[in-house]
């Protein structure tokens, strides 16, 4: 975080590199508003999703800060832009273990904290919104809303309050998962149900819970 903060307090540079050495040199956000906006998304989402930390712990951590600083930039260059790339990254994601609906949440509190941060920008933050609602209108093609609260009440039901509270809401992302399977993207059950029932991490309960989930949310997606 030390290098986040003389980042945010100097003249930044315009790369990704700059908070993530592995990102790439694609452009960020250079106001320091909307950089300190963009690393306060990424940590709102880390915390309500430990999966990310379960998963990929501190090399997530730093992609979740420079995707975050990246998807911020998309604003200015419009919705149709942001939409594209936002369709690239989410494909890229979900065949990483990431769902869909993560990266679709993500840019509502990005937007929400940008707006925030310079409510002046309101109307160029919208960008973000408009992709957010373009990944939203495929999956509900696939999978609703009422679907997804469904299989996440049910399969902490089947693990328990123990196994739950470690990885809330582990039947949306199953869900998502097969959502993003139905809409095209072949490895994104696969890349997710691999780590998920890891018999190294997981009991044979959680490891059942999630097959059962999975053929439920097969069963019931459109």
């Amino acid at each position: 975080m030390k290098a986040m903060s003389q980042l945010v307090r100097g003249r930044p540079r315009e790369t990704l590199g700059t908070l993530n050495p592995e990102a790439g040199d694609h452009p960020i956000v250079t106001d320091p508003r909307e950089l300190k906006a963009a690393m306060r998304a990424g940590e709102r989402s880390w915390q309500r999703f430990p999966y990310y930390q379960l998963r990929y712990a501190e090399r997530g951590q730093r992609f979740t800060r420079s995707d975050s600083a990246w998807l911020a930039s998309l604003a200015e260059r419009g919705p149709t832009i942001a939409c594209e790339q936002v369709t690239w990254l989410g494909r890229v994601l979900a065949t990483r273990g990431m769902p869909r609906w993560l990266l679709e949440s993500h840019l509502e509190v990005l937007h929400a904290e940008l707006v925030k941060a310079v409510p002046a920008k309101a109307n160029i933050y919208g960008a973000l919104l408009a992709a957010a609602g373009m990944l939203r209108s495929i999956r509900h093609s696939h999978v609703s809303e009422a679907l997804l609260r469904a299989v996440t009440i049910d399969f902490a039901d089947q693990v328990g309050d123990e196994w739950d509270i470690n990885c809330p809401e582990t039947g949306a992302l199953l869900a998502a998962a097969v959502a993003d399977e139905r809409a095209g993207i072949e490895m994104a059950v696969p890349s997710l149900a691999a780590w998920m029932t890891d018999p190294s991490r997981f009991p044979p309960h959680w490891i059942a819970a999630v097959g059962a989930t999975l053929t439920w949310a097969r069963a019931h997606a459109d």
